[in-house]
């Protein structure tokens, strides 16, 4: 706390007087800065070693000399409250206004579609420069040193599998792979070097079944296949436009079978089975129908 003494100089110098005691050095310190600041000379007057031991201004405490002449100015200048530094209208705010924020603006279907088109090429390139050739076989060999079965690979994935199962060095069973998947497996039942029977697949289920029963070439049995399990078959010789027999299946089990079928999708006759294939109903009278036994003569 700052106290006045307008009378007498703390320093013993009848030219200089003490405007102003302050209870620290530091206090006095920025008073003094201030007169000088504004061209007023002045000192400041301790009991304490050159301010190496402030305890001992504690008693009479630090004073702030100026000149006679300049008592009353240096006592109107520490007297006045610092007003705030208030900018001009005219001078140039030195911060920078922020930067406007722009939202961010939506996809066009061109750029999307550019886009899909970039990754596709990409993933496509990475495929190709894997380090794996584009196209490798692999053989396996029976004991004594016939070939039995043939996989074809083409940049390191499985996409044919062929077999001689007689070994007559002709292939009679082929799978085709597409993503990895088996999609088709073709056998050839009576060893003529063609497909007689051919599976084919979705998602790894069976889905459908083409079977040549003459091995003429042409398929005459059509079946079809829900989560691997047999729903229906038809039987269309030499691939007929109509059906001829049909088959309808339960749980993999046959539950009605259709005969003599027309090329306007009637059947002659019709006939539903038991869960264990036991006949309980038909829409026709058997042609040959069973005959009672007859007794034996008497003697």
């Amino acid at each position: 706390m700052a106290s006045e003494s307008a009378s007498a100089s703390s320093s013993g110098d009848p030219s200089r007087v003490s405007i102003r005691t302050f209870t620290n050095r530091q206090a006095a310190d920025l008073a003094g800065a201030q007169l000088r600041a504004n061209g007023i000379e002045c000192w400041i007057s301790a009991d304490d070693c050159g301010g190496l031991l402030a305890n001992l201004s504690m008693a009479e405490g630090v004073h702030v000399l100026v000149s006679r002449s300049d008592e009353e100015a240096a006592k109107a200048l520490l007297d006045t409250p610092v007003a705030p530094e208030i900018p001009s209208p005219n001078e140039a705010s030195p911060v920078n206004p922020p930067p406007a924020i722009r939202p961010p603006g939506r996809l066009s279907a061109v750029q999307i579609l550019l886009g899909f088109a970039a990754g596709l090429l990409a993933m496509w390139l990475f495929q190709s420069h894997r380090g794996y050739p584009p196209r490798v076989t692999h053989y396996d060999y029976t004991a004594d040193g016939k070939r039995s079965e043939e996989y074809i690979y083409h940049q390191g994935v499985l996409t044919e599998h062929r077999k001689d199962r007689n070994l007559d060095g002709k292939w009679d069973y082929w799978a085709v792979y597409g993503d990895q998947d088996v999609q088709h497996i073709s056998y050839d039942n009576n060893f003529d070097g063609q497909p007689d029977e051919t599976f084919f697949y979705s998602n790894r289920d069976l889905v459908t079944l083409q079977k040549d029963n003459d091995f003429n070439g042409i398929p005459d049995e059509f079946c079809t296949y829900k989560y691997s399990v047999i729903q229906e078959m038809d039987m269309r010789p030499n691939d007929s436009k109509f059906t001829t027999v049909k088959e309808i299946f339960t749980n993999g089990v046959v539950s009605e079978l259709w005969r003599g079928g027309d090329s306007n999708g009637h059947f002659k006759e019709v006939v539903k089975y038991g869960p264990f294939f036991d006949p309980i109903s038909t829409n026709t009278i058997p042609e040959y129908p069973l005959l009672s036994v007859p007794q034996s003569a008497a003697p």
